[in-house]
């Protein structure tokens, strides 16, 4: 059987954050052994904190690579452990109250408006394991809305906590291997 594509995708550096252990836990993803073990093709992506990127990359890696699977992880300071998000909405963005200082990206950005859409999406994706529903209107709900407007059959996002010794990006990396696993179980019958 051809092995199926799996994509995840982390975040690069924003604001004061040295590390973003998104992308850390998606660069080492491959060294858990899961391509061998889940016979796919795994392709991880880092995405720099920026509107515009997302706009351009995130529709380019569906038509690109056909995942079976899109995995978005980000980082979170309220995430104790991996952190499933259920919905996205296409609304609620801080672009129009200037008040809201953390929606800045990293070209100093806003979204100015251009992302409103009245609509939020719920992902057909069942998953149980590891789940909180926290709701962010940031750049990370953003990318997640973003995919599933183009498969939410097929697109989970998955928010990381800050690395420290009891959660290590090896050790979180195995946790999505666990994730990733479940999921495929769904979207490959």
């Amino acid at each position: 059987m051809t092995p199926k594509t799996v994509v995840v995708t982390g975040f690069g550096l924003f604001r004061d954050y040295i590390v973003n252990a998104s992308w850390e836990v998606a660069r080492v993803l491959p060294e858990t052994g899961i391509a061998e073990e889940l016979n796919i093709n795994l392709v991880t992506v880092n995405i720099p904190v920026s509107y515009k990127d997302v706009d351009q990359i995130v529709p380019t890696l569906w038509v690109q690579h056909e995942p079976a699977l899109m995995v978005h992880l980000g980082v979170s300071h309220l995430a104790k452990t991996l952190t499933v998000e259920l919905v996205a909405n296409g609304h609620g963005y801080c672009g129009l109250k200037m008040e809201c200082a953390d929606e800045l990206d990293i070209c100093t950005s806003r979204d100015a408006g251009r992302y409103i859409w009245a609509k939020s999406i719920d992902s057909f994706l069942n998953f149980h394991l590891y789940l909180l529903y926290v709701l962010y209107r940031y750049l990370c709900e953003y990318i997640y809305f973003k995919s599933l407007s183009i498969n939410k059959n097929q697109t989970i996002f998955i928010h990381v906590p800050q690395l420290d010794q009891d959660n290590t990006a090896q050790k979180l990396a195995e946790k999505l291997k666990c994730v990733i696993r479940k999921l495929l179980e769904q979207v490959i019958k």
